[in-house]
This record gives structure tokens, sequence and C-alpha cells, in this order.
């Protein structure tokens, strides 16, 4: 009998100990959400990136040799000269050209990207020029294409 006595009093010491952490747990948690307070930042909108869009194409590119510097083992320097039409309805900007240079047999010696930074709105023609250095001495020909363009506002 002692031992029912003394076992029914041990659960009812655990489950009165038991409630008491639960109810001041549920009294914690609604003091701490009181407490809270939420911030709500708006972030700047960053640019939409399109990879190779279609509305764009290239409608001319030239390139030309620079004069040798007379050190064959560091290449020549060449200037291109692109013009890009947008053919869209959105303007774009900060176009990723990527340049191939090919030999005389048609081998792809190496490739360089260039950044245009200008904005194209659509219908319009844009003519940019860029000086790349260090190309392969072999390099006689290069191509032109459009990696990505961010859409502009």
């Amino acid at each position: 009998m002692i031992r029912k006595s003394l076992f029914w009093g041990l659960t009812l010491v655990l489950a009165v100990a038991l409630m008491s952490l639960i109810i001041r747990g549920h009294r914690l948690e609604k003091e701490q959400a009181r407490q809270m307070v939420e911030v709500v930042r708006e972030s700047k909108a960053s640019p939409t990136r399109v990879f190779a869009p279609q509305d764009l194409q290239i409608i001319q590119a030239s390139m030309q040799l620079e004069k040798d510097s007379g050190n064959k083992e560091n290449g020549r320097a060449v200037r291109h000269k692109i013009e890009i039409r947008n053919s869209g309805n959105v303007p774009y900007a900060n176009i990723l050209l990527r340049l191939y240079y090919v030999s005389r047999s048609g081998k792809e010696l190496a490739t360089t990207t260039y950044l245009v930074f200008q904005r194209i709105l659509p219908g319009a023609t844009l003519s940019t020029e860029a000086l790349v250095a260090d190309i392969p001495a072999s390099t006689v020909d290069s191509r032109v294409a459009i990696i990505s363009a961010d859409l502009a506002k």
C-alpha cells in the first residue's frame, strides 16, 4: 500500500512540475511575441539579365590589327568596331560580347569578353569601339557574339 501511495504521489508531483513548465513556457512565448518587432525594408530592384537576347543583332563587326609592338610573344592589339541593333520593344544596357579570334585555317585561337556599358533603345543602333590587347600574333580574323544584356529602365 505504501508503494502505491508513494508511486501516485511521485506521479502527481511529476505531473504538476510538467504542467508548470508548460504554462511558464507558454507565458514566455507570449512575452517574446509582444517584444518582437518586424522590420520590413524595401530593396532596390536589380536589372534582369537576358542571356543571348534575340532582340539584339550584330549588324557589323570589323577588326583592325594595330601596329606590331615588336614582341611576338605577347601578341598584338586589335581595334574592333561593332554595330548592334535593337529590334525589340525594350531597352538594353550592359551588353556582354564574346570576341573569338581565329587563324588563317579557321582554328579558334583565343576568346575574350568585352562589356558595352551604353544603353540601346528599341529600334536604335549602337556603335562601339573596343581595343583589345595581347591577342595571338597569328590572328587574322574575329567573330563577335552577344552573350547577355541587362533589361534597362
